[in-house]
């Protein structure tokens, strides 16, 4: 019988160019990922100017633990395990806010800690007096953070390499503008409970094929010969970004972006960068969104997307990004419900079985090659030490 691309039966294809569904849906493949991909490679976590006041600090979850970021009265941000060394309680439990005095007690027996993560009491502590538990060697465990361009990321194995090693300067480049060419803060943050596998809602951001599903991009940008020529370029350690290009606004009666533009960037421009294994920085001109993902389960995934400005402008400029932002990604904007749409459907139909095999063959110059999605898998290969296209159950 002649071959068949049915989703079904094994593509007659290179290995690298298609991918065994099942790396979506099985527990072992998802927990394989949470030891490795999730917990050895450097997450980011927010945006500096989310902790704008000494002893603001919000909540954060990778690879399964939740973590309390704080910002310090040294202006020094610091992440801990949100666990009591006593017994293990939750420590803080509102998912942001201001420590009063820079203090953490858990409710549970009343110990307390510093926003630097040393014990300040140990209640009722002549209990411990025959013992080793002495308050002075008590502390929050803490985790390795650091930053670029104020994005802040952190990192639980204590043996991985830099933040900066693992960019790399190539990419470190191509993320200057704008993020290195202004004060930014963050002005918008929502979060949507997506029931698709986190892997999915990566490749909505890191191939240019799918564009075809959206109507603002297929008139404003694929239908332009000039936007058939953007490459993606890849970096070391799994990392993407996409050739800067101008979006065609005006052929969907859109309103151009020329006037109150980001550092560096240009009328109408686009830019993109994906940092390995699951954050986009997309920005449109006047206005920076952030996609990144908190996987929960195979099939449950956490998408948080902030929109950034530059820090201190003025309120009519301000409004002005906010309408720029709400036009494609905010909540009720174009683009992301019809993303969610999709990946949800590609999930259900592998959860059940009725999708067996995906294909990422196609090799082209532009914007539509899969190449950066063998990219990712490639990479996602070389963490996990799992084959992309077979998965042993």
């Amino acid at each position: 019988m002649p071959y068949r691309l049915d989703g079904h039966s094994q593509p007659d294809l290179p290995q690298s160019h298609y991918l065994d569904n099942r790396i979506y849906t099985d527990p072992v493949v998802f927990e394989t990922e949470k030891k490795t991909i999730l917990t050895d490679s450097w997450r980011f976590v927010c945006h500096a100017s989310e902790l704008q006041k000494a002893f603001d600090y919000r909540l954060v979850r990778v690879a399964g633990h939740e973590l309390v970021l704080i910002k310090g009265e040294d202006e020094t941000i610091r992440a801990f395990y949100n666990t009591c060394a006593h017994r293990g309680a939750r420590l803080l439990r509102q998912p942001a806010g201001n420590l009063e005095g820079g203090r953490m007690t858990c409710f549970y027996h009343l110990w307390s800690f510093d926003n630097r993560g040393r014990c300040l009491t140990v209640s009722q502590p002549s209990g411990y007096k025959d013992s080793s538990v002495r308050r002075e060697s008590t502390g929050l465990k803490e985790v390795r953070l650091d930053s670029v361009f104020d994005l802040v990321f952190v990192c639980l194995d204590d043996e991985a390499g830099s933040l900066r090693d693992f960019l790399g300067d190539s990419l470190i480049e191509a993320m200057r503008v704008p993020f290195g060419s202004a004060s930014l803060e963050v002005f918008h943050l929502h979060r949507s409970e997506i029931q698709c596998n986190w892997k999915l809602f990566v490749e909505t951001n890191c191939e240019g094929y799918h564009e075809l599903l959206h109507l603002l991009n297929r008139n404003t940008a694929v239908s332009q010969q000039e936007y058939r020529s953007r490459q993606w370029r890849m970096h070391e350690n799994g990392h993407l970004s996409f050739d800067p290009a101008k979006i065609s606004y005006d052929k969907l009666d859109y309103a151009e972006r020329a006037e109150g533009l980001l550092p560096g960037m240009e009328p109408n421009g686009h830019a993109v960068v994906n940092l390995f294994p699951d954050v986009m920085l997309n920005c449109r001109s006047t206005v920076i969104r952030i996609d990144s993902l908190i996987p929960v389960s195979p099939g449950k995934t956490i998408l948080e997307c902030r929109g950034l400005g530059v820090a201190g402008d003025s309120q009519s400029v301000r409004d002005m990004r906010i309408d720029h932002h709400n036009e494609v990604w905010g909540p009720t904007g174009v683009n992301l419900a019809e993303d969610i749409w999709a990946v949800q459907t590609q999930m259900q139909n592998m959860k059940e079985g009725s999708s067996r095999f995906s294909v990422i063959a196609r090799e082209e110059e532009g914007p539509m090659s899969d190449g950066s999605l063998r990219n990712f898998y490639a990479e996602w290969s070389r963490i996990t030490n799992l084959q992309p296209h077979h998965v042993e159950v």
